[in-house]
Parts: C-alpha cells; sequence; structure tokens
C-alpha cells in the first residue's frame, strides 16, 4: 500500500525546504519583504526599513517600534510564535539571549559575550577549576618538542575530541582564542600529548580571563575594511602556514578567522598571498551580505606583503609557475576597482592576533582593545546557570586521572587600524591606494564579443531573481 504525503515527514531533508519555502513565500508575497541575493536567510522590508535575519526557527529584526509592532501582529496571525524580549530604549529590555550569546542594549551602542556556561564547562571537562591562570592561551611548539611527541591514549581520544569541540565552539566569540584553539582541533583526528597540553594551556587562560565583551558603538561608516596576516611555514610537524584575518565595519568587528592553509607554500609571498585570497573572499561575501540588507559599501583590503601586492598587481602567475590559477580571480578583482588594497605595515598590523603564539599578555590585552573587545568580571545577569550535576559523558579530566618570546609595546610599535586613527585625506597619504597598471589584453577587440551561451544565463538568473523577488524563492516550480 502506498500513500501521497500531504505534508512533509519531520527531519527529512524536504521537509527543511519546505519549510524555508513557507516562510520566505509568506514574508515576500504576503509581507512585502525583499529577500536576500547573497543569502537567502536574510530579509528587508523597503517601505519599514525592517531588516531580518533567520536561523532555523529563529527571526531576529530590527526596526522602529511601529514597524516590529506591525511586524510581530502579521506573524502572529499566521504562525504561532514565543516571543524574546524586545532590546531598544525606554521601557524595552537591555539584555537578551540570542542564539546562546547575550546581547545588551547600553546608550554608547549594543554589547554582545559568549555563553559563559561554555568556557565554565570546557575549565571543568579538562579538570582545572581552581588552577593558577597564564598570560597567554598558547605557546609555540618548538621542534625537538614536535619529533619527541607521543599519541594520546586511546581511552581519552573521546573525551579530547569532546573539549577540543567545545573550545572551538567558543573561539568563535573569543578572538585571543582563535589561534590556539585552531592549533588544538587541527589534532583531533591524532589527538597526541602535546595537543592535550595545549588544550590544559587554553583552559589556564581562560581561568584567568574567562569573559571578553564586544562593544558596538553607534556609528556611520561606508566600508568594509579587511585585515590579513600569514605565518609562513609555521608548524614545525607539517610546515603548513596559518592564514588570518577580520572584517571590520568602522569598529565593529564582524567575522575573525584563523585557519591552516591547505598546502605547503613554499614561499612567504605565497603564502601571503593565499591569506589576502581569502581575506578578499570574505570581504566581497559580506559586502554582498549588506548590500542584501540595503547598504552599498566599499571594500577595503590590508596586507602587510609587498610580495603578496607585486602578485595582486600582475596578470597572471609570472614566474609563480605553483600557483593554482582559481586564486588569480583576486587579479581581477583590484583591477576593476571592486577591491581597493593597501599597505600596512607588519608590526602594527591587528591581524598578528590570530597568526602567531608569540605574543605577549600586553600586546595581546593591546590587541583585544583595539577590537573594542573589553575583559570583564563578573557575570552577564541573562546568562544560564551551569548544570552541577554529572554528566554520562566521562570528561577528559576525569579519564586522565584514571590513567593516571620578547616584545615590549611602544607607541611607534603598537597595533593600530588606519581606517580607525586617520581621516579619509591622511589615510590616503600614508596608506594610498595599491594602483595596478591597464591590463595588457585591454585593446583586445575579441574580449568584448558577447558569448550568446554567457548572455541566456544572465537572461535566465535574471528571470529566476524576477521571481523569487516577486514569490520567494521555490525549490521546485509550482504545478
Amino acid at each position: 500500500m502506498c500513500g501521497l504525503l500531504l505534508r512533509h515527514m519531520y527531519g527529512t531533508r524536504a521537509a527543511a525546504d519546505g519549510r524555508q519555502e513557507e516562510y520566505s513565500c509568506f514574508l515576500v508575497s504576503k509581507l512585502g519583504f525583499a529577500q536576500g541575493t547573497a543569502s537567502p536567510c536574510l530579509f528587508r522590508h523597503p517601505a519599514r526599513q525592517i531588516a531580518l535575519s533567520v536561523h532555523g526557527d529563529d527571526f531576529a529584526a530590527a526596526g522602529s517600534k511601529r514597524d516590529l509592532d506591525w511586524y510581530e501582529a502579521a506573524m502572529k496571525e499566521h504562525y504561532e510564535l514565543t516571543l524574546q524580549p524586545r532590546l531598544g530604549p525606554g521601557d524595552d529590555a537591555k539584555e537578551a539571549v540570542v542564539l546562546n550569546r547575550i546581547i545588551r542594549w547600553t546608550e554608547e551602542g549594543v554589547e554582545m559575550e559568549a555563553d559563559p556556561r561554555q568556557a565554565e564547562k570546557l575549565i571543568g571537562e579538562c579538570g582545572m577549576e581552581g588552577v593558577n591562570s597564564v598570560a597567554t592561551p598558547g605557546v609555540r611548539m618548538s621542534f625537538a618538542e614536535a619529533e619527541n611527541d607521543k599519541p594520546l591514549a586511546d581511552h581519552l581520544h573521546t573525551a579530547f575530541r569532546g573539549a577540543a569541540a567545545r573550545a572551538n565552539y567558543l573561539a568563535a566569540d573569543r578572538l585571543d582564542c582563535q589561534f590556539a584553539t585552531k592549533e588544538v582541533c587541527r589534532w583531533m583526528a591524532k589527538p597526541t600529548n602535546s595537543s592535550w597540553q595545549a588544550l590544559k594551556r587554553l583552559c589556564r587562560y581562560l581561568v584567568g580571563l574567562p569573559r571578553l565583551v564586544h562593544v558596538y558603538r553607534w556609528q556611520e561608516v561606508n566600508t568594509v575594511d579587511v585585515y590579513t596576516d600569514t605565518d609562513w611555514n609555521g608548524c614545525p610537524r607539517t610546515r603548513k602556514s596559518t592564514s588570518g584575518g577580520c572584517v571590520l565595519l568602522g569598529s565593529h568587528t564582524i567575522k575573525t578567522w584563523s585557519s591552516t592553509q591547505s598546502s605547503v607554500s613554499l614561499s612567504s609571498g605565497e603564502a601571503e598571498f593565499n591569506g589576502v585570497v581569502r581575506g578578499a573572499g570574505v570581504g566581497l561575501g559580506y559586502r554582498s551580505l549588506l548590500r542584501d540588507l540595503g547598504h552599498e559599501v566599499s571594500l577595503r583590503l590590508w596586507t602587510d606583503s609587498s610580495a603578496a601586492l607585486g602578485i595582486c598587481s600582475r596578470q597572471g602567475l609570472g614566474r609563480l609557475r605553483h600557483l593554482d590559477t582559481h586564486t588569480l580571480w583576486v587579479q581581477q578583482a583590484v583591477r576593476a576597482k571592486q577591491i581597493d588594497l593597501r599597505k600596512i605595515a607588519g608590526e602594527v598590523n591587528p591581524a598578528d592576533m590570530f597568526t602567531k603564539h608569540s605574543l605577549t599578555r600586553e600586546k595581546l590585552m593591546s590587541l583585544a582593545r583595539l577590537f573594542d573587545a573589553e575583559y570583564r568580571g563578573g557575570r552577564a545577569a541573562s546568562a544560564a546557570q551551569t548544570r552541577k550535576t554529572p554528566g554520562r559523558k566521562r570528561t577528559i579530566a576525569e579519564a586522565d586521572a584514571a590513567e593516571n618570546a620578547a616584545y615590549t609595546a611602544t607607541e611607534e610599535h603598537k597595533p593600530y587600524m588606519p581606517h580607525r586613527r586617520y581621516t579619509e585625506a591622511e589615510m590616503n597619504e600614508l596608506h594610498p591606494s595599491f594602483e595596478v597598471p591597464e591590463a595588457v589584453d585591454a585593446d583586445d577587440p575579441f574580449i568584448h564579443v558577447m558569448d550568446p551561451i554567457l548572455e541566456h544565463g544572465k537572461d535566465e538568473a535574471r528571470r529566476i531573481a524576477q521571481e523569487a523577488a516577486e514569490n520567494g524563492r521555490r525549490r521546485y516550480a509550482e504545478l
């Protein structure tokens, strides 16, 4: 016997598609929202100036009180809702929890911090409660330590991976711990004694500084700034390089990352170029997201590598035969003025935080302040309490018990962000935009010949975009 499902079966892939189609079509066709092109989870109401973000079944909207009242009433007529406190001035709430992050409204702006339970649980799972704190979250492994490192005992693997995964979740909101956490997570597949010691050091650091608050002050900006840095051949085991960077909207830290490059770079210029490519891609992506929300901004990309600037300014590989050609799109983006490429001195590059262990406590604190991040004591009022009852999962501390660089910050070398320190005229004089020569094939008449297949694809894309703007995105055409 066969039956036709009239509704989606819970947990299936089609159910997620159907739910996304349901709410997006309702928001677009019934309420007049415009769905994002870069991200279908972003919506904007052109008339009422409401910005909406959807994450699973969580809808977060920003707008005026009158417009948000209209939006909530319209949603209540169509769905069953559970409303969280509305943040804002006057009688509105001042603190709330959104996706397990603490969001706080203040007179100066908005504050955001990680769920304090994650740091508390991580410290507890590793058995680090009450231990002495350390100055930095990690230290660089020497070649001798890498050669003499031993595999971690088999019965500790599962617990180590669980603790490393929790640290990775926490690091998304703790920019001071991202590089150290990335180094720990690299060895989740085959944990070693050194990786376990690195995880314990990270916990010791969190014991002393468990709370970091990001401050987003009121501002008006029209440029996205991306700072990138690379540590060439920094891993003593694999000799792979680390790329790090940050995306800032004025003084607001939007995104940070620290990641190991997938291949071994044969030169520092190649490693730095790969870091620039990563930063350019992330920056262009966030510019597209802002366009979905109705904000048109330019992109400024900063690097401390003269070699990377040289590669970006030329056409093709030149003498660098070992580069992948799929990364050369950034050359055309710079030439087309989609990216304003600029140079910053290496000793003051704020992206150093995401690529190196060799940072002193003083420099680490200085970099945190530069990102408008504040170390505070106490605990957020709206944060949930950590459960004290023992869980069924065996922690790495329990499993382990059963087994029985100098830097002095001066005003001259202190990291800074040129886009925040200088006016536009001063910045253009001290850090001029990188000019590239005219393309060698600019006069080629065949470049401008219209490709019929490409033009047909563009027409099809415009048609799909027009249908989505009128009815919302649909996975399948209506029968």
